[in-house]
C-alpha cells in the first residue's frame, strides 16, 4: 500500500539530511506539537513560512507530555541556571502555548 501523499504537493525530489539527537528531539518536539505531519512542517519552515497550531487532542497530548518532561527534569535540578537545555524547552513550549 502507498503511503498518503500531501494534498497540497507533487512529490517528485526527495532532501534528506543528518542531525544530531539532540536537534533530532528538538526538531520532532516542535513537529509534534505543531500538529502537522513532519513533511508539511519541514518543507514550512524551509520555505520560510507562518506555522499555525491548530489545538487538536494530539497536540494536547504531546504538550501535555513535554511539559511533564520539563517539570521532571525541574525537580531534579537543585539550581538552574539560564543555559539549561530543559530552560530552552520550556520557553518552546511557553511560546505555542501562548498562541492557542
Amino acid at each position: 500500500m502507498k503511503a498518503k501523499q500531501s494534498l497540497t504537493h507533487s512529490e517528485s525530489k526527495t532532501i534528506a539530511f543528518r542531525v544530531s539527537p539532540q536537534d533530532y528531539t528538538e526538531i520532532t518536539m516542535r513537529i509534534e506539537i505543531s500538529g502537522m505531519v513532519k513533511q508539511d512542517y519541514l518543507l514550512a519552515k524551509a520555505l520560510d513560512k507562518e506555522i499555525t497550531v491548530y489545538p487538536n487532542c494530539r497536540v494536547q497530548k504531546y504538550l501535555e507530555k513535554y511539559l511533564t518532561e520539563v517539570l521532571e527534569e525541574l525537580k531534579r535540578l537543585k539550581s538552574v541556571t539560564a543555559d539549561e537545555p530543559c530552560l530552552h524547552k520550556l520557553e518552546e513550549l511557553i511560546e505555542v502555548i501562548s498562541k492557542l
